[in-house]
């Protein structure tokens, strides 16, 4: 059960069992691993909150590193996503950046410069990406496994309408956080081989990365209570890190056709 507290989600509560209901709708033929909505209560009149009852699914998360089979696994989870068909009038609304509405250079960063490039990619504006459906919060802990094999795809609330870029980055950083930038390189090769496709524009691929990154400030250090019980050999350096050298892959000399001043 998805339960929207009312005194202390309000709105996007109600908002969040709205976009988890149209998503299972959406993709309830469409043979992915999604829980299957038994019961909806988006006003909260019965339950005294917004809230959703939907099927169990098996398996559990994994924070470990995956195997070939497994991100190629995930990889197609992500492009059947991405290539559901949805009826104009059934499309979620459109997505919405994370973080900060004006991203400053984190005080915990060593490469300053970096984050001044990236934050000026970011107010140059959204390229002209075509958009689909999203998950617009997949990352590992979203997924559930039986041995290599995605059992479930989890945590709806999200759904949006937007460029499958922005899903591709998202798991990225969460690779990068999580284990490492080559990591999260052969899981957007994976996606791509798979018959993924995310925009060819360097100049696009590098925005769509760089404001995923930036949703995580001032601190991606945050996801650390989430995580540290699976994986307690993470730190708060070890994430910053990990995003940060993610960042600088992605603003790389050659990753990008034009140059950033």
């Amino acid at each position: 059960m998805r339960w929207a507290d009312p005194a202390r989600w309000g709105q996007v509560g109600r908002e969040h069992v709205k976009r988890e209901t149209l998503a299972c709708q959406l993709l309830v033929d469409s043979g992915l691993p999604v829980p299957v909505l038994i019961g909806s209560d988006p006003d909260g009149t019965v339950a005294g909150g917004p809230a959703n009852l939907l099927t169990w699914r098996p398996g559990h998360s994994r924070l470990d590193p995956l195997s070939p089979s497994a991100v190629d696994a995930l990889a197609r989870a992500a492009v059947a996503i991405h290539q559901q068909p949805v009826p104009r009038s059934d499309r979620p609304p459109v997505f919405t950046f994370r973080g900060p509405g004006g991203p400053q250079v984190p005080e915990w960063s060593n490469r300053p410069g970096l984050w001044r490039r990236a934050i000026g990619i970011f107010h140059a504006g959204v390229p002209p990406t075509p958009y689909g459906l999203l998950h617009r919060d997949f990352h590992l802990g979203n997924i559930l496994w039986q041995n290599d094999q995605v059992s479930g795809l989890i945590d709806w609330a999200e759904t949006s309408w937007g460029p499958p870029d922005l899903d591709v980055a998202h798991m990225c950083s969460d690779f990068a956080m999580m284990h490492s930038p080559a990591a999260a390189d052969v899981f957007r090769t994976a996606y791509l081989r798979a018959g993924g496709q995310l925009d060819p524009d360097p100049d696009a691929a590098a925005f769509w990365t760089v404001s995923d990154i930036l949703g995580f400030l001032p601190d991606p250090a945050h996801i650390l209570a989430a995580v540290q019980p699976a994986r307690p050999d993470l730190t708060a350096p070890r994430i910053r890190a990990g995003l940060e050298n993610l960042l600088a892959v992605a603003l790389a000399p050659g990753r990008r056709s034009s140059p950033i001043t």
